[in-house]
């Protein structure tokens, strides 16, 4: 019985090579990649004579990050393509990696000092308003007001509701309301045509405007001139090609075709 089964395990085998393709000399087979970051992609492909493109496929169901999806041009894992093709291969949005904030310091003393009257100063969270405004109240003066964060522009959670502005909203409360020490910094215009104050954020000694750059919650939207431009550029040009939240991800908690959240 035993010699029997191995006889037919070697003539199915047998078969089962006979019937691969054999390549041209021009022919490659493309590799199974399943399961495999972009790193790993790239390592592997190294070995191969091809040309590739990475896209991204956006899903609201994404359970892991940076992983192969799938060859495009109806391609599979196996196809037989001539060297030098042209490839498109999908994968999930990127992790968010990229972190220069802890590196960028206030270079400016605030003790003491008032922010409506000297542009810079501690003060207090009044309420959070979405993900790049809020009420404070300045330590010094006592004065309330609403500041428009300086250098981003989150998506909208208030009167109009747009993918990902409910999570940036949050994102800025909970940052906002775990803060022990805020200071605010301005730089350039004072106010903004809707009477609001303009300023950078610093929470517990971090720029939160370039955080939430890193966090992909808005693009930097920071003016050439600013003291903060080369730090707000460098993370956004990183951030843009993680393919995550405001850079193209699909909100799981945004009703797209109602325009509303869940």
């Amino acid at each position: 019985m035993k010699k029997l089964l191995s006889s037919l395990i070697l003539i199915f085998l047998v078969l089962l090579t006979s019937c691969q393709v054999e390549l041209g000399e021009n022919e490659l087979r493309l590799p199974n990649l399943n399961n495999k970051t972009r790193s790993q992609i790239e390592e592997i492909l190294n070995d191969y004579e091809l040309e590739y493109v990475f896209y991204f496929e956006f899903d609201s169901d994404i359970k892991i990050y940076d992983r192969f999806i799938r060859y495009g041009n109806g391609y599979k894992s196996g196809s037989i393509v001539e060297k030098g093709s042209f490839i498109r291969i999908y994968t999930t949005p990127l992790n968010l990696t990229y972190k220069v904030s802890q590196n960028v310091k206030l270079d400016v003393d605030y003790i003491g000092k008032s922010f409506i009257n000297d542009g810079i100063g501690e003060v207090t969270l009044v309420s959070p308003t979405d993900g790049d405004t809020a009420r404070f109240k300045d330590v010094i003066t006592g004065e309330t007001f609403r500041l428009r964060f300086l250098g981003i522009d989150t998506p909208e959670s208030t009167i109009d509701k747009d993918p990902w502005g409910k999570a940036a909203s949050d994102y800025s409360k909970q940052r906002l309301q775990a803060a022990k020490t805020i200071v605010l910094e301005a730089e350039g215009s004072r106010n903004d045509m809707y009477g609001r104050y303009l300023g950078w954020v610093w929470l517990d000694g971090e720029l939160y405007n370039l955080q939430v750059v890193e966090e992909a919650y808005s693009n930097s939207t920071c003016g050439s001139d600013s003291k903060y431009y080369e730090y707000m550029a460098d993370v956004d040009i990183h951030v843009s090609q993680t393919g995550r939240r405001f850079f193209g991800e699909i909100d799981p908690n945004y009703d797209y075709e109602n325009k509303k959240f869940k």
